[in-house]
């Protein structure tokens, strides 16, 4: 089964999660195992690595919270949600975001909306996700 990289962001990947302690960051959290460009040998990967989690976790050697689970990610994923947390970050901090730089769109959960000081409504972000890629 062929992997590609999780962070490259040129491509749709089906990202392979385990929800576990993680030491680098002393928390529980999703921890990427690995991403591939084929739904197929995504599904395949995911029933051999949750057989074998569940069986470490009904052996005692693992964690009962720990488990395995995936997410589909489109391309510009990544760049999207950088984007969106500058703008929560600038929101924050009250600046304005219409006077915030963007190179690109917002990801679809995410608007921002208001009025000016005239009642005139004004909005950006949000919007339908993209299509998944043909199967």
């Amino acid at each position: 089964m062929p992997e590609v990289d999780p962070r490259d962001d040129s491509i749709w990947r089906w990202v392979l999660n385990h929800y576990r302690f993680d030491p680098e960051r002393c928390e529980r959290r999703n921890v990427i195992v690995a991403a591939y460009d084929n739904e197929a040998e995504f599904n395949t990967a995911l029933a051999a690595y949750s057989r074998s989690i569940r069986a470490e976790v009904d052996a005692g050697t693992r964690d009962d919270a720990e488990h395995v689970s995936g997410v589909l990610w489109h391309p510009g994923h990544h760049a999207e949600q950088a984007r969106g947390r500058t703008l929560r970050r600038a929101s924050g901090h009250g600046v304005d975001p219409r006077r915030v730089p963007l190179d690109g769109p917002l990801p679809s959960n995410i608007g921002f909306f208001g009025w000016d000081s005239d009642g005139t409504t004004r909005s950006f972000g949000g919007g339908e996700p993209p299509e998944p890629p043909p199967a």
